[in-house]
């Protein structure tokens, strides 16, 4: 409850508490704590702090011998009858046990000697305990290979644990799948974005040989502007035209945001644990100022702190290797995003508003076929819709249709139309939102754009 206070900002409730309570500051709540999770958050820090990941190794006992000073001392037993052991087997093995006179040894009676063995033959029984040491081992091993960023390709040694084979198997259901008919035609304007965008995917995967003398596509791409400007249109479009070839992941922050203390961090490193073994991929992450928030601010917690660190250490491991990710974000706030995180994004590109022949063509595109419209109606929609995203335009293409369906309605219920088609008066009912969001999004690409 204390931690719940302060984490809310409710200070001197929980000084309070802290008080009457008679709590104690040394102790911190914790949940959900396993040997991963406080393997890989200390090998974070070691990382950060030192800048080379931990070895962890266990330190072996000398070879235990004991002197066998009554080795010459005779064991008296009393040999066990072939009778009594089927007595035994058939049912009346605690009495028979009880008959048998078992040698009773000493422990200064034996010799244990430790010695390490190096390879074991395939004919030699292994005990269960052998191989749950050698399953943990691996699963370490496996860990500190996510935790380098480097990819695994000989065998899904992460997921070997059910716990991360649950989580593997909730970030798989955010491949997408569906049936897109969309093409680069359908993106109207924002030529500078597709043509980057083809660059860091289909060039790559259309003239491999390019790069294959040291050279790296883009790995990282974060479109910002106005909302309904078309970022998330510029993503289904890359889906549609890559989806034979390339395996698209559609992130949210709900898919890798866990109330679990640890589970983001394993979350993130699965996401692109599975990325890189289906590569070439790619990761949308959607709205990401939610997730890459400045971490400056006082409301933030050590998890969010710890989220955000494990995934700037997981995009630098994309840049320096040739992994075959690329990773695609969009938001409509950018100056909100951490400037660690900005950096790592390659290209920062403003999505733009239509001009006035993309704005006539996303018009002709949006009416229904119904209505018609001649050219000076044209005009004056092309006029009204200044400063409109694509999103407005098809608001007011849908109040058009909508007009039409009024006329239909009334005809079969009252044998007339009261009302009449009056695209214009459609697309002045749309107010356009991104006038002053259109100025800070111009004023941020010129300091901060690529």
């Amino acid at each position: 409850m204390q931690r719940y206070l302060s984490d809310n900002g409710l200070f001197a409730t929980a000084k309070a508490l802290l008080t009457e309570a008679r709590l104690n500051e040394e102790f911190e709540l914790c949940d959900n704590i396993d040997l991963d999770s406080i393997y890989l958050e200390y090998a974070t820090y070691h990382q950060l702090k030192f800048g080379k990941y931990p070895k962890f190794l266990r330190k072996i006992k000398e070879p235990i011998k004991l002197d066998l000073a009554q080795k010459r001392s005779k064991i008296k037993a009393k040999p066990v009858d072939a009778t009594e052991v089927n007595e035994a087997g058939a049912g009346a093995g605690a009495e028979t046990a009880r008959k048998r006179d078992w040698p009773m040894m000493d422990v200064n009676d034996l010799k244990v000697t430790v010695t390490k063995i190096d390879t074991q033959s395939r004919d030699e029984p292994v005990d269960s305990d052998t191989l749950q040491k050698k399953h943990n081992l691996e699963s370490l091993a496996s860990l500190r290979e996510v935790q380098h960023g480097n990819n695994i390709v000989n065998g899904d040694l992460l997921l070997s644990c059910q716990e991360w084979q649950s989580l593997a198997d909730m970030l798989r259901s955010t491949i997408v799948h569906e049936d897109v008919t969309l093409t680069w035609a359908d993106m109207c304007g924002n030529s500078a974005c597709v043509e980057i965008i083809k660059e860091a995917v289909l060039t790559p995967l259309k003239y491999p040989q390019l790069f294959a003398n040291g050279l790296k596509p883009w790995r990282s791409v974060l479109l910002h502007g106005p909302p309904g400007s078309g970022k998330t249109m510029l993503a289904k479009v890359l889906y549609a035209e890559t989806k034979e070839k390339v395996t698209f992941f559609n992130i949210t922050s709900s898919m890798i945001v866990s109330k679990w203390r640890g589970e983001s961090e394993k979350l993130l490193k699965i996401l692109f644990y599975l990325a890189q073994k289906h590569a070439p991929s790619i990761i949308f992450l959607d709205e990401i100022e939610g997730l890459t928030s400045k971490r400056d601010r006082v409301t933030d917690h050590e998890s969010s702190k710890r989220f955000k660190n494990e995934l700037l250490q997981l995009m630098d491991g994309l840049e320096q290797s040739s992994s075959g990710v690329f990773i695609l974000a969009s938001t409509n706030l950018p100056w909100e995003i951490d400037e660690a995180f900005l950096r790592r994004f390659e290209k920062k590109l403003l999505v733009q508003l239509p001009n006035e022949l993309e704005r006539a063509k996303i018009i002709n595109k949006l009416l229904p076929i119904n209505v018609q419209i001649n050219e000076t109606t044209m005009c004056n929609l092309v006029k009204i819709s200044a400063n409109f995203t694509g999103d407005e335009i098809r608001l007011a293409c849908k109040e058009i249709a909508m007009q039409a369906v009024r006329r239909v309605t009334q005809i079969a219920v009252k044998g007339k139309a009261e009302t009449e088609l009056l695209p214009d008066l459609a697309f002045r009912q749309v107010k356009p939102l991104s006038n002053i969001l259109m100025e800070k999004h111009v004023k941020w690409q010129k300091e901060h754009g690529s």
